[in-house]
């Protein structure tokens, strides 16, 4: 073994027992501040506008969704239990090994 693993090999040994003395801990009251720091700082129009655009696409896909279910709906309050039963003959018919 040369010289420099011997060295490497002892700074490792006493880098991983090494300890830092510093306090890890957040300081008191830091979340709150942090918090009042965003509530204070205006939005840039970038910011404004991602979130004008992210409300629009959430009420179009909640009108999309509303649609859907009122469709489904109606389809299902329409629907007899013959329609069931043919249904039912066709995925048999679908699934039949022979």
């Amino acid at each position: 073994m040369n010289k420099f693993d011997q060295q490497w090999r002892k700074l490792t040994a006493l880098a991983r027992q090494a300890r830092d003395p510093r306090d890890t801990a957040m300081p008191y009251g830091f979340a709150t501040r942090v918090t009042a720091r965003s509530a204070a700082a205006p939005l840039s129009l970038s910011t404004a506008a991602f979130g004008h655009i992210a409300v629009r696409g959430l009420l179009v896909a909640a009108a999309f969704g509303l649609a859907a279910i009122a469709i489904d709906y109606t389809t299902y309050v329409t629907s007899t239990q013959t329609d069931a039963v043919v249904a039912a003959d066709m995925v048999g018919e679908l699934l039949d090994p022979s």
